[in-house]
Formats: structure tokens, C-alpha cells, sequence
């Protein structure tokens, strides 16, 4: 009688991931795999699955909408700037937790501290106001 070995899920990602044992294919996993998320939480799944996207939004008059005003419709440039809006904040808390964990340089941490404030408040206030821009009819 065959005994089936089940393994959890950890364990086999551990096996399969044992190559990326250095500290560099880490990082570089752990970018391309943040990259990914990125993409997919901005919505490229509605772009590529939908069957007449839109580019952009050009409204009477001669004014370009860049967010559509529909929670059923997504145009490409909506896609991209979200992107563009999560990859600053994640930016923003990527150097905060660099600043964090490597306080040596007084200097250096402030300066990190700052800009990654900085970072995290644009990207704040732009998917805030990308929000009002998708609910705030023409």
C-alpha cells in the first residue's frame, strides 16, 4: 500500500525556492514579485480580459478624461497611473524600512525618512484624488 506524502504549501514553495538561497536573487525576487502584485492591483486583469478597452476618454469640447467615470470601466492610462501611484508608495515604505534598519548615518536616515514621508503622502493624495476623478461625473 503507497503511503501519499502531502506537503503544505511552505514547504514546497522552501523546496522549490531553495536556488534563491543568496541575498541578491532575493531581492531581485522580491521586486519582480512586487512588480507583479503592482501590476495586477492596478487592473491590467480588466484591461486585458474586457473586449473594447479604452485608451482614454475624450469628451466634448476637447477635454481628455483620464478616469472614466464608472466603476464598470477602466481605460488604459487609468491603469498606468495607479501603477505609477502604487509603485510610489511602495517606494515610500521601501526606503522607510531601509531608513529604518540601517540607522549608521544620521544623515543619511533623516534625508531617507523625509522623502520617503514624502512618497508615501503623493501617492496618498494621488489615488485620492485618482478615487474623486473615477466618481465625480463630466
Amino acid at each position: 500500500m503507497r503511503k501519499s506524502i502531502r506537503i503544505s504549501i511552505v514547504e514546497y514553495l522552501k523546496e522549490k525556492l531553495s536556488p534563491l538561497k543568496s541575498e541578491t536573487m532575493l531581492t531581485i525576487f522580491s521586486i519582480v514579485l512586487m512588480l507583479v502584485v503592482i501590476v495586477f492591483i492596478s487592473g491590467v486583469t480588466y484591461i486585458l480580459t474586457t473586449e473594447n478597452p479604452i485608451p482614454i476618454a475624450f469628451l466634448s469640447g476637447g477635454a481628455i478624461r483620464v478616469f472614466l467615470w464608472s466603476i464598470n470601466a477602466q481605460s488604459h492610462a487609468e491603469t498606468i497611473v495607479v501603477a505609477l501611484y502604487y509603485l510610489m508608495g511602495t517606494g515610500g515604505v521601501w526606503l522607510y524600512l531601509n531608513a529604518a534598519t540601517r540607522p549608521y548615518n544620521p544623515r543619511t536616515t533623516k534625508y531617507m525618512l523625509f522623502f520617503s514621508f514624502l512618497l508615501i503622502l503623493l501617492a496618498g493624495i494621488g489615488i485620492y484624488t485618482a478615487y474623486l476623478a473615477k466618481f465625480t461625473p463630466p
